[in-house]
């Protein structure tokens, strides 16, 4: 990895720290509920652009390409927030809702990767 990459993908990733946390603030104004609604929104955000800059990455500046995905999209979605909170709702009782909310989540981010792939490469080919 050039020093570039490693400078870009370190800036994106703080740039995406800094969005899922501003973000992830402003709904939890908005959503007042048991469901971890900010985290899910924000991993299906995450996913469907992911999707979309995997079908446009034979066509991208693989620099962009890495800052984007790895720096960007690692910082801002949350593989490891989903499954505390998941952990949380079941050890706090919520248990089906605690698995509703993984299932949800795995099932909804793989279609918006597929979504955003298939968009992606239907605008660009």
């Amino acid at each position: 990895m050039s020093v570039l990459s490693f400078l870009a993908v370190g800036l994106g990733g703080a740039l995406g720290a800094l969005c899922r946390h501003k973000a992830s603030t402003f709904m939890k104004l908005i959503f007042k509920s048991a469901f971890p609604w900010p985290t899910f929104f924000i991993n299906l955000c995450a996913t469907t652009i992911a999707g979309a800059a995997l079908a446009s990455s034979t066509a991208t500046n693989q620099t962009f390409y890495t800052a984007l995905t790895m720096g960007f999209l690692g910082g801002f979605s949350t593989l490891s927030t989903m499954n505390c909170e998941a952990v949380d709702l079941i050890l706090g009782g919520e248990r089906a809702l605690g698995v509703a909310y993984v299932a949800a989540t795995y099932a909804c981010t793989l279609g918006a990767a597929a979504l955003g792939f298939v968009t992606a490469h239907h605008i660009l080919y």
